[in-house]
This record gives C-alpha cells, structure tokens and sequence, in this order.
C-alpha cells in the first residue's frame, strides 16, 4: 500500500513539475521517478528508459489497487464483525483473553 502511494504521489509531481511553467517539457527536464523493480527484474539488464516506464505503469495502477485493498480491509473488518456476533459473551471473552494473552 506504501509503495501504491509512493507511486501516485510521485507520478502527480511529475505531472506538476512538467506543467508548471506552461511549456511542454524537454525530455531531458522530466524529473525522474523512482519506484521499485519486481524481484529479479533488476537483473535482466534494464535500461533507464524501461525502467522509467515501469515506473509510470506502476504509478496508473497503484491509486486503484490501493483502493482496492482499502475495500479489502473494510470487507474484512465486517466480516470478522459479523463472525464475532455468533459467540456467546463467555465465548468473546475465551477469544479476547487468547488474543491478548492474559488467558486464565
């Protein structure tokens, strides 16, 4: 999710700084991003180019998977909600004590 946000974050001031001064930047004036590499990537031999263009892919999709994992969570979170509303209190309360370690 960090890494989702970076990319957005990072691509929004690279639309910013191109922008900014009305002119269509020079190619050699596009701030470069910065992301990350899938495993093994780095390995392959990449250009700077290439890698510049992972970075942009990765920035278009991480505001939407980022979303899409906060969906996730919420989901989750009701479920888990919705599974505790079926134990007694005395079986909340086993549960709780497990979790937090303080069981008698």
């Amino acid at each position: 999710m960090f890494r989702a946000s970076m990319f957005a974050l990072v691509g929004g001031l690279a639309v910013l700084a191109a922008g900014s001064n009305g002119q269509e930047p020079k190619k050699e004036d596009s701030p470069k991003l910065k992301g990350f590499l899938p495993q093994n990537w780095a390995k392959i031999g990449l250009t700077d180019d290439q890698k510049q263009q992972i970075y942009k892919v990765q920035a278009k999709h991480g505001t939407e998977i980022e979303k899409l994992e906060a969906e996730i969570r919420k989901h989750k979170a009701d479920r888990d909600a919705e599974l505790k509303t079926i134990l007694t209190a005395d079986q909340k309360k086993k549960l709780e004590e497990i979790l937090t370690g303080k069981s008698k």
